[in-house]
């Protein structure tokens, strides 16, 4: 951390209007099984140090593998540079929101650290399971993924902040593929991955789940094909993560928005004038934006600009209430304080705005999973992520699933294939007529999110419980 103090008041001894430092320690192990061998296992540690200023209105963002303070220094000047030559052809007066000054320290709750545990342990975990999927009849392939995090950061500024932050993540999966009936059919069992130790893999089911899999695989080989038209659907919480993710959670990006940022996918058609009045979804759609979720992959105690994490309602009793919001935009909403959504990939990336923590809040009213379908007479419930589609505006949408299961007279009547539905994402939210209560509330997410140019990959959580809308145009996949 001294190195950083020192660049920050060389820095001030320049007088820029404002600096910060973000030394990053990045680390990350994979692991891949394919049956009951191991494919591939990769390990990389990627560290260094971003420099950020402001020159008048001009930003200039530099970064050096080295973190001597004359590396520091070398690195300083250039992003000085940078932003007194970006000042030159700056428009707009640059506005950073306030935040208070923060001497904090943060760290994942874990009980083992998954890089102190030999990679055996988790190779031997992940076999056993693949030996078990393998034994499932007309399974043909059986395979894993497990990637471990540790991402830690020391940040100062020159408004006095000085925060260190250590962050442990934990991601699994596995797969079964059976081949039968004329059909190669896969499914899935995704544990939600989590900001946690090693004892959260450790404790994780793959037997039973395996098990299961492998058997569904199956058994979605004999699926019969959907029929096209309008149903209601039930959608379980992993499926709604990726339905979340892309419908609202990158169109209440303010970068977005405003058309700062288009790439992957664009803007955003929920603009300004729409917040506090535009019907995003029905009145029981409430989702929740919260980067203060302990174990949320977005969990992070402080964000990349030294904003604490916050917690808010992204949309409130179906209508749109909130964004995602750095230090520079904040003020386009009049909000005195961003809300710790900023984040880079790596100490090389700039600090971009991203999704946060984001989910559907459970139903009011009490309501399980099993009473949801029964009181629903005809539709389809979905599984598991699959394909998804969105237009650059993110409103035309198409979704399919891991696991789709026909509901007739309420009751699961077996197997569906090839399934996928199309809407407009508002639409599609105002329609939902019912979610089951916080019992069946579960976690899903992502470490692969996709924002910027170049592209950096971020991570966050979702979670729902099953929800169900009606009225929603199904097709059959081709």
């Amino acid at each position: 951390m001294d190195n950083l103090l020192e660049v920050i008041n060389y820095l001030k001894g320049k007088k820029v209007r404002f600096a910060d430092a973000r030394e990053h320690l990045f680390r990350e192990r994979k692991i891949t099984t394919e049956d009951t061998r191991v494919e591939q296992i990769t390990e990389q540690n990627v560290s260094g140090v971003g420099i950020k200023t402001l020159w008048e209105n001009g930003w200039g963002y530099a970064s050096t593998s080295k973190t001597d303070p004359g590396a520091l220094r070398k690195t300083a000047d250039k992003a000085l540079a940078l932003a007194k030559n970006a000042d030159k052809t700056a428009t707009a007066n640059v506005e950073l929101a306030e935040e208070p000054r923060h001497a904090a320290k943060f760290s994942t709750k874990i009980k083992e650290d998954p890089f102190e545990i030999g990679v055996g342990d988790a190779v031997n975990i992940l076999l056993q399971a693949g030996e078990t999927i393998l034994k499932g009849k007309d399974v043909i392939k059986a395979g894993s993924y497990l990637v471990l995090r540790n991402m830690r950061k020391k940040y100062a500024n020159t408004e006095g902040s000085v925060i260190e932050t250590d962050v442990f993540t934990v991601l699994p999966q596995i797969e079964a593929t059976a081949r039968a009936n004329g059909e190669v059919k896969s499914r899935h069992y995704w544990p939600a991955p989590m900001n946690a130790g090693y004892e959260y893999f450790r404790g994780l089911d793959f037997k039973s789940n395996a098990e299961r899999i492998a058997a569904q695989a199956r058994e979605h080989c004999f699926a019969k094909s959907c029929e096209t038209g309008k149903t209601t659907l039930i959608l379980d919480p992993e499926h709604l993560s990726l339905t979340m993710h892309e419908s609202v959670g990158h169109p209440t990006e303010l970068d977005r928005v405003l058309g700062y940022e288009e790439s992957c996918a664009g803007r955003s058609f929920a603009t300004t004038e729409k917040l506090n009045n535009f019907k995003y979804g029905s009145e029981i759609v409430n989702f929740i934006a919260d980067n203060t979720l302990e174990g949320g992959l977005a969990s992070c105690g402080y964000d990349d600009e030294g904003v604490e994490c916050q917690k808010w309602h992204m949309i409130k009793n179906g209508i749109l209430t909130g964004y995602g919001v750095n230090r520079e935009l904040a003020h386009k909403l009049k909000m005195k304080r961003a809300n710790g959504t900023t984040r880079a990939a790596k100490y090389c990336d700039v600090p971009i705005t991203r999704i946060p923590n984001l989910y559907l809040a459970p139903g009011a009213k009490p309501l399980s999973v099993e009473e949801l379908i029964a009181d629903t007479e005809d539709g389809i419930y979905i599984e598991g992520r699959g394909s998804f589609s969105i237009d650059q505006m993110r409103l035309n949408m198409q979704f399919g699933g891991d696991a789709f299961w026909e509901i007739k007279n309420g009751k699961i009547a077996g197997m569906l294939k090839d399934v996928v539905y199309n809407a407009i994402s508002y639409e599609f939210w105002r329609s939902c007529d019912a979610i089951a209560d916080e019992r069946a509330f579960n976690r899903a997410g992502f470490i692969t999110c996709g924002k910027g140019d170049p592209m950096q990959l971020a991570q966050m959580t979702h979670g729902a419980s099953p929800a169900r809308f009606r009225n929603i145009m199904v097709r059959r996949a081709k």
